[in-house]
């Protein structure tokens, strides 16, 4: 996995005179695949290095916010003559990167050609580029914003001090536009919040969201948040502190940045997050029984895009001891 650790060993290197130094990647792979830093520019690259039957110099290769992709031709060179170069030009983007060199990573150690690899390493980046330009120019709204706080809020303060940091990391599925936040085996928990002291209510964006069905045991948790302008956390902030509690564990570490850009944050647009939270109130509940919600089975034939609320009054019934979550969590680790 390429991540901080990849270009602080590469800053660091013993290559007296050289300006790029390199690292393999893939060791067990037959391509020749490399992570490399140009130490005076500080950009940063991912390589694939061969010699093709067909060059590629025609080909329209992708490009787009901090980066750029290049072919280059270099028959001294004893490692490839032909080289697909991808590289980091805005260090305001270098999260992104880790991440799409990352996912690159994973699509080309599954080749088994230099041809098909050269392929998916273009593939992939064209795939990303067009995800990235669907994202909102003005970042994530307020009621995005907050919803993300809250899952990084569960994650960081009740799940990484209980669950090895990539187990953690594994069981987010909210970015993944999963009908669950988080999920272990036997047990999901839904991530839900308010900023209304009286009268308070949880939205729900669809029917499967509270729909206990083939999940084992699924929770509620909500919070009641307070918004505020000085004090509290921020967005980023909770960003942050995830990253430092995680920052020994590279998988982890790659795998939450990928997360994060899947559910729309950006770091070179932190700046523009500067409202700050605090909870007030947190509890769980498991959704059984009567619990307030609208599941598939109540929805008649040619009904569709359910969305709905629910009076966090209604809830207190079905709370349950946080213990209880935590003791069923660490269960499913075993």
């Amino acid at each position: 996995m390429i991540g901080p650790h990849t270009w602080k060993q590469l800053a660091k290197a013993d290559a007296e005179g050289a300006s790029v130094v390199g690292l393999r990647l893939l060791p067990s792979s037959k391509l020749n695949v490399f992570a490399a830093l140009d130490r005076s520019s500080a950009h940063r690259f991912l390589l694939l290095k061969a010699n093709l039957k067909h060059e590629r110099t025609s080909q329209q290769l992708p490009s787009g916010r901090g980066f750029a992709v290049r072919f280059v031709k270099n028959s001294a060179d004893s490692e490839g003559h032909h080289c697909l170069q991808f590289e980091l030009t805005d260090s305001a983007h270098a999260e992104i990167f880790d991440v799409v060199a990352n996912d690159m990573l994973d699509h080309i150690g599954q080749c088994h050609d230099v041809e098909s690899a050269f392929s998916a390493f273009l593939q992939r980046i064209a795939e990303w580029q067009t995800f990235l330009n669907q994202l909102p120019s003005s970042g994530l709204g307020d009621g995005a914003q907050q919803g993300l706080f809250a899952e990084l809020w569960f994650l960081q303060e009740k799940l990484l001090s209980r669950v090895a940091p990539l187990r953690a990391i594994a069981s987010w599925a909210g970015p993944k536009r999963l009908a669950k936040d988080f999920q272990f085996p036997g047990i999901a928990i839904e991530v839900k919040t308010t900023t209304a002291k009286q009268h308070s209510t949880f939205a729900v964006s669809n029917e499967m969201q509270l729909d206990a069905s083939g999940v084992g045991r699924l929770f509620v948790y909500g919070l009641l948040m307070e918004r505020l302008v000085a004090g509290g956390t921020s967005l980023p902030e909770i960003v942050e502190s995830v990253r430092a509690t995680i920052q020994r564990e590279p998988d982890a570490y790659a795998r939450f940045s990928e997360l994060l850009l899947l559910a729309g944050y950006v770091d070179s647009e932190a700046g523009k997050y500067s409202t700050r939270y605090a909870v007030r109130s947190q509890d769980f509940f498991e959704v059984r029984d009567e619990f307030p919600r609208i599941v598939g089975a109540d929805i008649r034939k040619g009904v569709g895009d359910v969305k709905y609320s629910i009076a966090a009054a209604e809830c207190a019934a079905y709370r349950v001891e946080a213990s209880t979550v935590y003791e069923l969590i660490e269960r499913a680790q075993s």
